[in-house]
């Protein structure tokens, strides 16, 4: 469905209004201002032989601010939406025109997906997080959203609402100071996006500052290429000390290139890792403590691993998720699924967290039994303990061919 032009109609502004206060119910107070407000449709036009909208919506800094929509094609009832972050510099009008000339992989949408290109033009300084307007006064922002992270995800409930999106597949993703604002926005928002792909992102304040004070659910699986000779890479090693401490997903990878644009010179198995496979009501594992990661040499660090990759060689798939039982596949990536030749070893050793179960809900302090398994064959067993905020980890689990984890409650 595409708003009328005018998109003035009354329901369609009682729509609106309930938008300003939906986006935000974790445990920071939204906005009171509908940003939604005085949306208009500029424009309708083709690009890459689809269909796509131009609109502008409430004025920031006395400037209108624009983003561009492009629908799915219609074969799936409920499509998936992908958002994409703009880097400095650029804006919602070359990020469209790169995902449809050069197809870049954090952009470019296939037909049967739902696109949502955002500008943050307008913000100035401040940019995707509101980064010149939090540093005159952290309390505050502690506890709310700064005006662009609110611009973001009601312009992303709208197009959901627009749309008829798939709520369990919607991806956000972005470059340079897009991808430092798709951490910062989406990696708390776990209710919200399914996975965040990112680019070079220029930084990891955002990314920590939301992190350290707020209460969040599972973060969404993220995969981040960087580099450390980038001079915008600055305390990458803290975002991935952070996941590490805490159990949270990240795939990482890296390689002496610079802020330039070319996550294709990371480990493929990073590359080529398909985010958005991945869905939001699905269980999915963190990997810790593994024996096949290199080791980021940090922020223009001289260490031997100048290439590398974090978790990339990991691939999994959810069999059962039931209150008594869960169960999933647990392997490493194949070479046949990657465009390059990777070093991929024949098998690896990590502790398993698992987030976002379901049905299958751990509770602190309650043993579980474990298995791994193959055709039959038992691997390895174990009993684990979840710890007090009910995460389970299984220690040194070993991971190869395809094998089945399977977990229940211990009797």
């Amino acid at each position: 469905m595409i708003a009328p032009k005018n998109a003035s109609g009354l329901g369609y502004a009682i729509l609106l209004a309930g938008l300003a206060t939906s986006t935000w119910a974790v445990d920071k107070a939204p906005s009171e201002r509908n940003l939604m407000e005085d949306l208009a449709l500029r424009e309708e036009f083709e690009i890459g032989g689809r269909k796509a909208f131009f609109y502008e919506h409430a004025k920031q800094d006395g400037k209108a601010v624009p983003f561009y929509l492009v629908p799915a094609d219609g074969s799936i009832a409920n499509p998936p939406l992908h958002v994409v972050l703009h880097h400095a510099g650029g804006s919602a009008k070359q990020a469209i025109n790169e995902a449809f000339a050069a197809k870049h992989r954090h952009q470019y949408v296939s037909k049967e997906h739902c696109a949502l290109y955002l500008d943050c033009r307008s913000l100035k300084t401040d940019w995707w997080w509101g980064w010149k307007t939090i540093e005159k006064d952290k309390e505050l922002h502690k506890k709310q959203l700064q005006s662009a992270e609110e611009r973001v995800l009601q312009t992303i409930e709208w197009a959901v609402k627009n749309q008829k999106v798939d709520r369990n597949r919607i991806y956000l993703s972005g470059r340079s100071m897009g991808g430092s604002g798709s951490l910062g926005i989406g990696y708390v928002r776990g209710d919200v996006f399914a996975a965040i792909l990112v680019n070079v992102p220029a930084g990891a304040e955002h990314f920590l500052f939301r992190l350290q004070n707020s209460d969040y659910p599972d973060p969404p699986p993220t995969i981040n290429t960087s580099s450390q000779t980038d001079g915008w890479s600055k305390r990458q090693e803290d975002l991935l000390a952070y996941c590490e401490e805490n159990k949270l997903p990240m795939i990482f990878g890296w390689g002496p290139f610079g802020h330039a644009s070319r996550p294709s010179m990371v480990n493929s198995a990073v590359y080529d890792f398909p985010w958005r496979e991945i869905v939001k009501n699905e269980a999915y594992p963190v990997f810790g403590n593994t024996d096949s990661d290199q080791i980021y040499p940090g922020f223009k660090g001289k260490g031997k691993d100048q290439n590398g990759q974090i978790n990339g060689y990991f691939r999994w798939k959810n069999m059962e998720d039931i209150k008594d039982r869960f169960s999933m596949e647990l392997r490493l990536v194949r070479q046949d699924e990657l465009g390059k030749p990777a070093a991929i070893p024949k098998q690896a050793i990590a502790a398993v967290t698992l987030r976002r179960l379901q049905n299958f809900k751990t509770k602190a302090g309650t043993s579980y039994a474990w298995k791994m398994s193959r055709q039959g064959k038992q691997l390895q067993t174990g009993t684990q303990v979840a710890n007090k905020g009910g995460l389970l980890t299984l220690p040194k689990v070993v991971i190869g061919a395809p094998a089945t984890l399977e977990i229940t409650p211990r009797k």
